[in-house]
């Protein structure tokens, strides 16, 4: 049910904000995706402390259906309630949207950046040498400083790609960054590390923030973009599920950490590529028709 209700509520927000704030729907995105940082970060840092002082882990879990309950108040009294049934040009079909090749690109662009932020854990809790304690510890700062360099680069990416029409340099930008975040932690100087967590910070924060606002930016009314954020998030999110799973796989066969940053930048790459055709000037549209075209 949580899995379920952060999948619907992540492909519908959007959505809502297009319709709300179309005049600023890229910062207000920004601003969603940046309150997404802390709250995973506080959530993984309290859980383990809140249930100790509950006496028990399931009530530790339970308690965050506090916040829950304060959110579907605030929904209740503030949500904005109207009636689409006229809204203009309608949605148009699912599979026609999904045939639209920008639609495509920005999906896989969407699902590659996720597959690839699945992996900071594991990057941060690879540093070498020194006791395990201190490793751990060391870990454990690498986190909080990716997650919280994250914040900045979430808000300021749509920022950047405000200055044109064009969002490719500011997608190619955030990529590079992941990238040499990876490369800088695994095959780079111990020393070298802190400037990689920094760089894949950014990378993370700006790459799934222009993710979302790119959903926002290539779609002509609300309908469009949740059409556009079902596909783009859902496919992203099944593509994220793999990547656990080829970790695993990778280190059952003691592949090491060569193949592992092969494996990384490849995605990265591959996501820049569609990045090229998903961050150019062209938005979904209804026809007169009231079929879904690119424009």
């Amino acid at each position: 049910m949580v899995g379920a209700a952060i999948g619907v509520a992540g492909t519908l927000l959007p959505a809502l904000v297009k319709r709300e704030l179309p005049a600023g729907a890229d910062l207000m995105t920004g601003v969603y995706t940046m309150a997404l940082c802390p709250g995973g970060a506080l959530g993984a840092g309290l859980s383990i402390p809140l249930a100790d002082w509950l006496g028990a882990w399931h009530l530790g879990l339970a308690g965050w259906s506090v916040l829950a309950l304060i959110a579907l108040l605030a929904w209740l009294a503030l949500a904005p309630r109207r009636d689409e049934t006229a809204l203009p040009g309608g949605g148009g079909s699912m599979p026609r949207c999904w045939a639209q090749p920008l639609a495509l690109a920005g999906h896989a662009a969407d699902g590659a950046a996720v597959v690839a932020g699945l992996y900071r854990l594991r990057l941060a809790a690879h540093p070498a040498g020194g006791h395990a304690a201190t490793r751990e510890a060391e870990a454990g700062w690498m986190m909080g400083a990716s997650v919280m360099v994250q914040l900045p680069a979430a808000l300021a990416a749509p920022w950047l790609a405000r200055l044109g029409r064009d969002q490719r340099p500011a997608l190619l930008c955030v990529l590079t960054f992941s990238a040499t975040g990876f490369w800088l932690l695994l095959q780079a100087a111990p020393s070298l590390r802190w400037l990689g967590v920094i760089l894949l910070g950014l990378g993370q924060g700006g790459s799934f923030s222009l993710a979302l606002t790119l959903i926002v930016l290539r779609t002509g009314n609300s309908r469009l973009a949740g059409k556009l954020s079902g596909l783009a998030q859902g496919g992203g999110y099944s593509l994220a599920a793999m990547g656990p799973l080829g970790v695993g796989v990778m280190l059952q066969f003691d592949l090491g950490l060569a193949a592992i940053t092969s494996v990384l930048l490849a995605i990265c790459a591959l996501s820049a590529g569609f990045a090229l055709f998903a961050g150019r000037n062209r938005r979904l549209e209804i026809d007169d028709s009231g079929q879904v075209v690119t424009r």
